[in-house]
């Protein structure tokens, strides 16, 4: 390859290249120690020779850019190869006569400086020149040394002079700011790894279990850790090595240790593999079950936090996938525990939404049942009749089926009775036995009655010390069950209240938040994640809604909430991106709201103060712990639809909360499609959520991008000053605006992507966020589901039709879509479709049975009705119709979607077109259609494929019953055996010969004779596989790592919009006709865009590769 290259390459492309190079050349020689195929990489000195052929040397570049790491690359690589490389080479017993290399005329400048770097032995980083330095020695252990040190004691090591700076939060000292970002794209990726090969010896290894050395983990240690996990060359290695430390701290009970891990893993590990999503939910789940673990009210919340953000972030294809393997893998007696009910819940909530999100809610999977069996006799629940409401009809059914007993129904006389016990008794003697009462394993009352307490304003003094021996008490075991007494205790007052009053109930909301921000007894994160998930009556739903109002409008809360908005509001970016995010945003916080666990604020009023018992916190505090909780708050209210107030209050609250969200967008997309019927009619509530949750990220993440000019000018004037906005209506959502969101999908990929404007010329903002630490990991994912809620904006708009608006100018050939990207826009459609939920596309079925009944497919030849349907020769000669364009639409739709978007054909089949096929021209539609995707449905779903493959025999019966002879006889049995032998086998035998042997086409029926013998072909029906995501995914994302719907995503080799395939070659050559001509009657006609050009003329396939 280097030796094809001639002529002059100039450019900025050719130092990104060699910065490309440089950054694994080091990392890969000394993986790879056998030094006798070193010579192979001096190939690289011919590259940098042709590269950079200049007559003039390069300037030095301004090294307080990292511009200028880029930029001498080449020399870097050059040096280290005749530096290192070579002198190793000649040195080895293998060694063999090497070329002089002389140093290219550009380079000499840059080679040069790079001399004077080592010869100096940098050791400050004052700019880049230290990072450049570093990587020429990064292989030699002891050149290296002086480098680490000097970065460890500025980011890292803590000295033992250090103390709290800026008020670090709960014992953390030591330097605050982790290594920045750009300081770690400019090593290399070998120095990336041994950073963090030391971080992990020296610091985590020798101190994670050392209470005395704890101040040596310091916040920018940790941070820096956490930067270089965003690495792959250095998470691969350092996220086994943090599994196999999370074991040895559970054997162990080391409490900071599983702290460290939890913050590190929640705040901090977005993009999680889904194999190491479900180890860490695995063995963190195992310390909720540990009654030495669960009894520290501090490392319950972390760890209940991580286990709700795992689940709640899992990728909705790859969680339906996974749980078949959990199950098989015997891994759910760990994940799942008989302490853990909420975390249960929330995950067969999230199993719930993935059916409907993937399009599987009308196709229950075997694996179902027996999970939802598993995880009732671990922990037996129940849900509220408006959660049902929302849940895939199957597991509804099944829930109703298996009810459970009221475990709470006397709640409130036990509580009156300890109340009473508590009240009357006044001698010492008495409080020991009071304190032995409450302590015991099955009386779960004490924090109901010191509700009662503070409600019926008792004095409290009286009563401390035994609360508070009788807490400290409860701190030795799990609290979740006095956790779910107390919440059904709340429910059981509130509801069963006659008087509703507003005292009554802000009265109540206020000693709640009292238990948890003043007296320090209970965490309201803890509380608040049972008390929604409590099944309730209809009827009384809405006094939970009232009550939650009450919370958080309570002076103390809401000042809380108040002080991490101006905080979160004050920065203008990801707090997880941030420069110095201990200081600026968790110190900051803490100052006002410093969080405890162990009553200090009953013994601060009542007792003397003791020894602080928190836990070093790097990262958490109580608002962020609120984020997934408020997730499920808001799905609970779109449930139920509480009062308009209610929800007015509500949201704001959580959307200024949502600004520190990991992922905000993807939150919208799943809560908009999972409640789509709920909403659709709720014009106030849906948009109020979209605009909201938006406008708080809209500027911080730079979306202006992604969304229309029309919706980018709404959002836009929603987040001006009161005083500045414009009265704007609601943009008209119109044909025109549909092509306008089309033409973006377009323009993004193929006009934008492709064109030849190098990247650091195109001044957009997708080239302008860092998509490591971004929620989507790649424009074509973010683009997709923004344009997808913004059409969920409009929903319920005058004259909002999607189908008609998105689809029917396809089939109509609307002059609105320019026929030079006719098919890139028949793409773009596809891709909308499949990203939205059923209601959105239902309408293609209606249309489907209008089109059997065209008069242009009845009036058509049968000679012809190829011709007819070949959409790739009609485009060609501008002579397309409306039925072959219907029929490029829907394999457009269907060829984005999953199977789900083919099973309405089925029952369409069943029941309507059964009565309507009646000719050879409809039969062939119906094979048209269907056909090419036969073999997926055979990857995906064999109960559905054994339902789909008997369609085509039950149609050939109906019409062979109402016309005496076929036309187009090879091409119909050419697609049966084709069926037979490729896809299903000898499944539907005894069905295949009722239907042949009773055709009154003799003709026909000799063709497909040979179908009722039977075979040892090995094409039988596959074993059902993997689900398919609801929605294409991005095709740079790895399906198993991401955490985020799988919009975009294409199989290997296509470009983002095109499809590529047609029906698979056949083995077995078919009765009467070649296998080519099969692919050539029935394939998927909207292949075409692989095989013609903007303007609709043939192009060579080479030329597109």
């Amino acid at each position: 390859m280097i030796a094809s290259l001639s002529g002059p390459l100039y450019g900025i492309g050719r130092d990104w290249l060699m910065w490309l190079i440089g950054q694994m050349l080091c990392h890969v020689l000394n993986k790879n120690h056998v030094k006798a195929t070193w010579p192979d990489y001096l190939i690289l000195l011919d590259l940098i020779r042709i590269l950079y052929p200049d007559n003039q040397s390069l300037p030095e570049p301004d090294y307080r850019d990292f511009q200028s790491v880029v930029s001498i690359a080449a020399a870097s690589n050059w040096y280290f190869l005749t530096t290192r490389v070579i002198p190793a080479i000649v040195a080895s017993p293998q060694s063999t006569s090497l070329p002089q290399y002389q140093t290219p005329i550009a380079l000499y400048l840059h080679v040069e400086a790079l001399k004077s770097f080592e010869d100096r032995k940098l050791s400050s980083i004052d700019d880049y020149r230290f990072y450049i330095a570093w990587n020429l020695v990064g292989h030699d252990p002891k050149l290296n040394l002086p480098y680490m040190d000097t970065l460890f004691k500025i980011y890292i090591l803590n000295s033992s002079q250090s103390s709290p700076s800026s008020h670090m939060s709960h014992n953390v000292f030591g330097p605050s700011e982790g290594i920045p970002y750009r300081s770690l794209d400019a090593m290399s990726a070998h120095v990336k790894c041994l950073i963090a090969r030391q971080y992990y010896i020296e610091i985590v290894s020798k101190h994670l279990f050392n209470q005395s050395q704890w101040a040596m983990v310091s916040p920018g240690g940790v941070e820096s850790f956490a930067r270089l996990l965003a690495y792959p060359e250095v998470e691969q290695d350092r996220l086994k090595e943090l599994l196999s430390l999370t074991e040895t701290i559970i054997s162990k009970n080391w409490f900071l240790g599983a702290h460290l891990l939890a913050e590190l893993f929640t705040f901090r590990l977005h993009r999680i593999p889904t194999s190491i999503r479900a180890q860490l939910l695995q063995q963190f789940s195992g310390i909720l079950a540990s009654p030495q673990h669960a009894g520290h009210p501090q490392l319950y919340c972390a760890i209940q936090n991580l286990l709700l953000n795992l689940i709640l972030q899992f990728n909705c294809t790859d969680l339906y996938n996974q749980v078949p393997k959990l199950i098989d893998s015997k891994m759910l007696q760990s994940v799942f525990t008989k302490e853990s009910e909420e975390i249960n819940k929330v995950f067969i909530l999230c199993i719930a939404r993935s059916f409907i999100i993937t399009g599987s809610e009308s196709m229950p999977a075997p694996w179902c049942t027996d999970f939802l069996t598993h995880v009732m006799q671990l922990t037996p629940h129940g849900w509220s009749a408006s959660t049902l409401d929302a849940m895939p009809t199957f597991m509804a059914e099944w829930y109703r089926a298996h009810q459970i007993n009221d475990a709470y129904r006397d709640i409130r006389a036990r509580v009156d009775e300890d109340y009473k016990k508590l009240t009357n008794s006044a001698s010492l003697a008495n409080e020991q036995e009071i304190v032995k009462h409450f302590s015991q394993p099955n009386n779960t009352t004490c924090f109901c009655v010191f509700l009662k307490l503070t409600i019926e304003d008792r004095q409290l003094r009286s009563y401390i010390n035994t609360f508070y021996e009788i807490f400290k008490n409860l701190l030795t075991r799990s609290m979740n069950a006095h956790y779910r007494t107390l919440a059904e205790y709340i429910l059981r007052e509130i509801t069963l209240q006659q008087n509703h009053s507003q005292t009554f109930m802000q009265k109540y909301a206020d000693a709640v938040v009292l238990m948890a921000t003043r007296y320090n007894i209970i965490q309201l994160d803890r509380l608040l994640l049972i008390l929604f998930l409590r099944p309730l009556d209809e009827a009384k739903t809405p006094y939970v809604h009232i009550l939650f109002y009450f919370m958080i409008n309570s002076s103390t809360l809401s000042e809380i909430i108040k002080d991490f908005g101006n905080i979160a509001k004050s920065i203008s970016c990801d707090i997880w991106s941030m420069k110095n995010f201990h200081e600026k945003f968790h110190c900051e916080y803490h100052k006002k709201n410093n969080e405890r666990f162990f009553m200090e604020g009953l013994i601060k009023d009542y007792l003397q103060p003791s020894m602080d018992r928190c836990l070093p916190t790097y990262y958490s505090n109580m608002c962020l712990r609120l984020l997934p909780i408020f997730e499920l708050i808001i799905s609970r209210m779109f449930e139920h639809m509480p009062n308009a107030r209610i929800v007015d209050t509500v949201l704001p609250i959580a959307q200024t909360l949502f600004r520190a969200h990991a992922a905000p967008v993807t939150f919208l997309y799943h809560t908009l499609f999972v409640y789509e019927k709920k909403l659709r009619e709720k014009s106030t509530f849906r948009q109020s959520l979209i605009i909201g949750t938006l406008g708080n990220i809209y500027q911080m993440r730079k979306m202006e991008w992604c969304f229309s000019n029309h919706f980018t000018l709404y959002i836009e004037n929603y987040l001006r000053l009161d005083g500045d906005k414009r009265p704007l209506q609601s943009p008209i959502f119109n044909s025109r605006y549909a092509i306008d969101l089309l033409h973006k999908l377009v323009y993004f990929y193929f006009i934008f992507l492709n064109s030849r404007a190098p990247i650091y010329e195109k001044n957009s903002y997708q080239y302008n966020i860092d998509w490591r630490y971004n929620e989507f990991a790649n424009p074509s994912l973010q683009l997709i589901h923004c344009l997808a809620i913004e059409i969920f904006f409009y929903t319920g708009q005058e004259n909002f039709n999607p189908w008609k608006l998105f689809a029917e100018p396809f089939i109509t050939a609307d002059v609105l879509i320019p026929r030079a990207n006719y098919l890139k826009y028949l793409n773009a459609m596809g891709l909308v479709f499949s990203a939205l939920p059923e209601y959105y596309w239902s309408n293609l079925f209606e249309r489907m049975y209008q089109i059997f009944e065209h008069p242009l497919l009845l009036r058509c030849s049968p000679t012809d009705i190829m011709d007819l349907l070949n959409f790739r020769e009609r485009f060609c000669t501008h002579t397309e119709n409306m039925v072959c364009c219907f029929v490029a639409v829907v394999h457009s739709i269907w060829l984005h979607g999953s199977i789900s978007h083919l099973q309405p054909f089925l029952s369409l089949v069943q029941t309507r077109l059964s009565q309507t096929i009646k000719t050879e021209n409809q039969l062939l539609l119906a094979f048209q259609l269907i056909g090419p995707f036969l073999q997926r449905i055979q990857t995906e779903s064999t109960k559905l494929l054994l339902e789909f493959v008997i369609v085509p025999y039950d149609l050939i019966a109906r019409v062979d019953a109402h016309q005496q002879s076929f036309v187009n006889v090879d091409t119909i049995a050419n697609f049966l055996y084709h069926i037979k032998y490729i896809v299903v086998g000898d499944a539907i035998r005894d069905r295949i010969e009722t239907v042949v042997n009773n055709l009154h086409c003799e003709k026909l029926r000799s063709r497909l004779h040979f179908l009722c013998a039977k075979t040892d072909v090995s094409s039988s029906i596959h074993s059902q596989g993997p689900a398919s995501a609801a929605t294409p995914q991005a095709s740079s994302v790895d399906s198993s790592s991401n955490n985020a719907p799988t919009h975009g995503q294409l199989k290997p080799g296509t470009s983002t919009m095109q499809m590529q395939y047609t029906t698979a070659a056949m083995q077995v050559p078919p009765y009467g006709v070649s296998p080519q001509n099969i692919q050539q009657h029935f394939q998927l006609t909207t292949g075409v865009a692989s095989s013609l050009g903007s303007d609709g003329n043939q192009q060579q396939q080479q030329q597109q590769r």
